[in-house]
């Protein structure tokens, strides 16, 4: 906002000369009139005509108050008029950091009218004001006549050379009352070139959070919606809520509006998101149908009921699957929508969900999507009792609906018991017993598929399980010092006991169908990641863990572990390193010797020939000047789902600044198995203290339906305080 401050300017102003003429005695501490805090006087003469009521000090005057400090050639106050007056290098530094020059000031003692000759304001945060002359009117007013401003710095070597950019106006209305800032025949000018004119405009004041206005608009262009341009506008509607109107203006697709409400309110706040409009679609035979109308809706709502207590409700669906990309208000391929309610007491915890979902991929059938009311999840943990051991239950209730497909119903209870022990030798040891008994009633099952949806015979009744397991853990950390190096070796190792089976077909799998099996699970009781499958049968998890830390901060860490099953027959699927009886190798590797190089390597390696099954590679490397941020990924053989099966990923981005305001990046996902670059990005950057300047150049082979691969550029520019324009492949609010 480019005269921020300024009423504070005339404010702190008046003060320091009022100060100054009513503390012109021969005293050097007095007490201010207006705060009552010490103040500091300093002048070459100090006089009092009783005659003409008027204070005056002469001659390197210098007043300080707090953290207000004033110099001036002379100060005088008329005590009959109320009028203070001061003159010859003026200078004031203000509490908020801002520095006042001028030449000739002259203010009422209530500061309600003032004028100011050729004044000059330094802000706290460099920004620049000029003005020929300020004036006062009205105890709420200030005029400034033919004002500059401009947060840019100026050149060192040639301090007289126009900056970056300014604002020049022939009459600069700061109204205090409405709290806005007017400017009139007003222009601003590029390296002293003047680029753009208005007779008029206005923006809030600093003392403003929120007013409503048009904010910064955005152009844009693709394939589908043609060019674009979107301009928004803040509504503020209350103290406790406001609303954004964003009209989307397309060549090709006509007019879309694009909005969000928010209201905080006493217990919880509301956030409305969404977009209507007409326009084209593409069916995925390729047929288009005119004038649809599409739209979408993401929102929020969240609610406390007391402290313990909070209830919500998140909303997300569109009218079609490709609608989100089209407009770039989401990449997501599946939306969630919910609401809840949970509680926290103590050592419990009470979660009582529903979901419901919309696919966004052209695989998706949504009617074969699961409707879920309720999921309710409840969680308890006792205090340690007796030798510090501790109870834990875990229990839940679940009903699953499909339009077309299978449903079922689940109860859910799981008892468990913990009892640690650590050894004379520092030995850790960890007792864990628990059973799970689950209840389902199901419809539509077939027991030799995972199919929602099967084709073939299906069942329908009662069925369920009890599962017990018991678990003794050890590990045994050895720590050596030497010098500033420190390490921990520590071997571990988990015998884990439990019934065969366990499985049975009349289970459907609803809640763990994406089971991988890495470093983070393989001590896990059950390494499946819900209820609806258990993980069966005797086994022995074993690995070896090493780290090593220095005093100056870096470190380093390793893992390795395998697991190994008594039983011949597995539930894991082929491909999943943990179908037979040795599991694969998996583990980790961290590295962070200095700020400037990270690295993190997980891996899972055949049990047989140590070939890789899974890697996971994610490197940073580099000062701020060139730095390098690469990831890879490898996933072979893996369980094929719904979601993903086999791939190579690449992922790389490299930043450098190549001075002390530019910097450029680049970067790309690459599909290693296809052998193409799914996205590359590069872009140059500008930024200084009052202007940034952002180009990209974006090119995406994704592609769905009506959506093809396409070419964008990004322009954003943003002038400090005065906000920006940019430019984009297609409009994002809401997003």
């Amino acid at each position: 906002m480019p005269v921020r401050g300024t009423t504070g300017v005339f404010k702190t102003l008046a003060a320091a000369l009022l100060l100054a003429a009513l503390l012109a005695r021969p005293v050097a501490a007095q007490q201010g009139p207006f705060t009552g805090a010490p103040a500091l006087i300093a002048a070459d003469q100090i006089t009092y005509d009783e005659n003409l009521g008027i204070v005056a000090a002469s001659g390197n005057v210098e007043i300080a108050q707090n953290d207000r400090v004033l110099l001036a050639d002379s100060v005088s106050y008329n005590l009959k008029t109320n009028v203070v007056t001061a003159s010859g290098n003026i200078s004031l530094l203000d509490p908020s950091g801002n520095v006042v020059f001028a030449n000739f000031a002259e203010l009422t003692d209530d500061m309600a009218e003032g004028f100011i000759r050729d004044i000059r304001v330094l802000l706290s945060d460099r920004s620049r004001l000029a003005a020929a002359s300020g004036l006062r009117t009205g105890g709420n007013t200030t005029e400034f006549k033919k004002g500059v401003f401009s947060p840019c710095e100026l050149c060192r070597d040639d301090p007289t050379r126009a900056p970056l950019w300014q604002l020049k106006a022939l009459e600069i209305e700061h109204d205090q009352e409405e709290q806005v800032i007017r400017y009139r025949d007003a222009w601003m000018e590029i390296f002293g070139i003047p680029i753009f004119y208005t007779p008029y405009f206005e923006h809030p004041d600093p003392t403003v959070e929120r007013k409503s206005g048009l904010l910064a608009p955005t152009f844009g262009s693709s394939d589908i919606l043609g060019t674009t341009y979107q301009q928004p506008y803040f509504w503020v509607i209350g103290p406790d809520k406001d609303a954004t109107i964003a009209p989307i203006l397309t060549t090709n697709q006509g007019v879309t509006v694009a909005g969000e409400y928010r209201q905080l309110l006493r217990d919880g706040r509301i956030d409305l998101r969404g977009s209507l409009g007409l326009s084209n679609r593409t069916e995925s035979d390729g047929t288009i149908d005119e004038d649809v109308l599409r739209g979408h809706i993401d929102s929020t709502a969240r609610f406390d009921i007391n402290k313990a207590w909070r209830w919500g409700v998140d909303a997300q669906r569109a009218t079609d699957d490709t609608y989100l990309r089209i407009y770039n208000f989401s990449s997501e391929r599946t939306l969630t929508s919910r609401a809840f309610v949970e509680g926290f007491n103590g050592r419990n915890y009470l979660a009582v969900n529903s979901y419901l979902y919309q696919g966004l991929r052209s695989t998706d059938i949504n009617d074969e999507l699961p409707i879920i009311f309720p999921l309710a999840e409840y969680s308890y943990m006792s205090d340690p009792g007796i030798a510090g051991g501790k109870y834990t239950l875990d229990a839940s209730l679940l009903a699953l609906t499909r339009v077309e497909g299978r449903d079922s119903r689940r109860v859910s209870v799981r008892l468990g018991w913990e009892l640690p022990y650590t050894g004379p030798a520092g030995d850790v040891y960890n007792l864990v017993a628990r059973v799970q008994s689950d209840g389902y009633w199901v419809d539509g099952v077939d027991p030799n598929s995972d199919e929602v949806n099967p084709t073939g015979p299906t069942e329908s009744g009662l069925t369920g399980r009890i599962f017990p397991q018991l678990a003794l853990q050890w590990r045994y950390p050895w720590v050596r010092n030497s010098g500033t190096m420190h390490q921990v070796v520590e071997p571990m190792a988990q015998v884990v006991i439990a019934p065969t089976g366990s499985n049975p077909g009349e289970i459907p799998n609803e809640d763990s169908l994406d089971f991988e099996f890495d470093d983070t699970n393989l001590f896990s009781l059950n390494r499946f990641t819900g209820v609806d499958r258990v993980d069966p049968g005797t086994r022995v998890d074993y690995g070896l863990k090493w780290t090593i830390t220095g005093d100056k901060g870096g470190w380093a860490s390793a893992f390795i572990g395998q697991s190994y099953r008594l039983e011949t027959d597995s539930v894991f699927a082929a491909g999943s390193g943990v179908e037979d009886n040795f599991s694969d190798f998996v583990g980790r590797i961290e590295i962070k010797p200095t700020y400037a190089l990270g690295l993190r390597y997980r891996f899972r390696f055949d049990k047989d020939d140590f070939s890789v099954r899974r890697n996971e590679l994610d490197l940073q490397v580099g000062p701020p000047a060139l730095n390098l941020n690469l990831g890879y990924t490898l996933i072979d053989t893996a369980p094929q789902t719904n979601e993903f099966g086999d791939r190579e990923e690449l992922n790389w981005t490299l930043n450098s600044r190549l001075s002390r305001y530019w910097s450029a990046f680049g970067g790309q996902r690459i599909d290693l198995v296809k052998n193409i670059a799914l996205q590359s990005r590069i872009g140059l950057v500008y930024a200084d203290e009052c202007l940034y300047i952002q180009a990209v150049f974006e090119r995406s082979e994704f592609s769905d339906r009506e959506i093809e691969p396409e070419d964008s550029v990004f322009i954003n520019i943003v002038f400090k305080y005065l906000g920006g324009v940019s430019s984009a492949g297609a409009s994002g609010f809401g997003g």
